[in-house]
């Protein structure tokens, strides 16, 4: 599936008052990768660093949840995922090109 797709199918699933848009993902946000911390916490803790099948299923399903929040608030903003990815590759390929501009000018 394509991420605009996914994108675009979520929307029908939205629990949030529309008007409070991307102030209520942000939360909703929050709380998901809390749980994916938690889940990575119980695995190192609990089962000793052993990333079990359970585990990696437990965690990829909290990878999902986030997920569904960001493709949400990206839409609120008006953006689609394709747009983000965009942006984020643009802004990281931007960022190494600066990094490796400054490492040359130390080296001379």
């Amino acid at each position: 599936m394509e991420i605009n797709d996914y994108q675009n199918q979520i929307r029908e699933y939205i629990d949030y008052p529309p008007e409070l848009g991307p102030f209520s993902i942000i939360l909703s946000l929050q709380n998901n990768v809390g749980n994916l911390a938690s889940k990575l916490n119980d695995a190192l803790i609990n089962d000793h660093g052993n990333f079990t099948k359970e585990n990696r299923m437990k965690t990829a399903i909290s990878l999902g949840d986030s997920l569904f929040d960001i493709c949400n608030m990206a839409a609120d903003l008006g953006y689609s995922m394709n747009d983000i990815i965009s942006l984020n590759l643009m802004k990281h390929k931007m960022t190494a090109e600066k990094e490796s501009n400054k490492d040359k000018k130390q080296v001379k």
